[in-house]
């Protein structure tokens, strides 16, 4: 009986010790500042739709990135139409799942600024992560919607979806 519990309690900590391994392996970072790779490009459409309060207002935009592996350099082009006032900020979000709010981790306008806005910034890891796996958001705000008139989750645009550069 002692062997057959010793046995037990040896596989229940092994499968204990694999579990925590691969739950480690699953949250590590991604590694991409050290990969000779092509940049990875992110994008989003931006509607009043997608904010989590309502907003009526017949504005439209998009937003490209385009994230340099080595020196994890964040480059952006955010282009919008027919917004119902003056643009105030924009600023990219997270973490969050769609629908939730969170707060600012790179402000892509601080003053605003007519359409298009172009910007950079070098992200840390843990911005990384979170662009990663799909966990940003880019809100655009104007001086009537103070809380967003613009915004979308960003996604990761995948390698068959890359237009050659010209």
């Amino acid at each position: 009986m002692q062997i057959v519990r010793a046995i037990g309690a040896s596989l229940l900590a092994l499968t204990l010790l694999a579990g925590a391994a691969f739950a480690g392996v699953a949250e590590a970072p991604p590694k991409v500042n050290n990969d000779n790779g092509p940049p990875i490009e992110f994008y989003t459409d931006l509607s009043p739709d997608e904010e989590s309060a309502v907003t009526d207002s017949p504005g439209t935009g998009r937003i490209e990135f385009v994230l340099e592996r080595k020196t994890l350099k964040l480059s952006w082009k955010l282009t919008y139409t027919n917004l119902t006032s003056p643009v105030t900020s924009a600023s990219l979000h997270g973490p969050q799942t769609p629908g939730g709010n969170a707060g600012v981790v790179v402000v892509l306008s601080p003053k605003g600024g007519a359409s298009p806005i172009v910007g950079e910034a070098i992200i840390n890891d843990g911005v990384l992560a979170y662009l990663m796996s799909d966990r940003l958001y880019v809100n655009v705000f104007t001086t009537k919607f103070k809380e967003g008139e613009l915004r979308g989750q960003l996604k990761r645009r995948r390698p068959e979806e890359v237009k050659p550069r010209t």
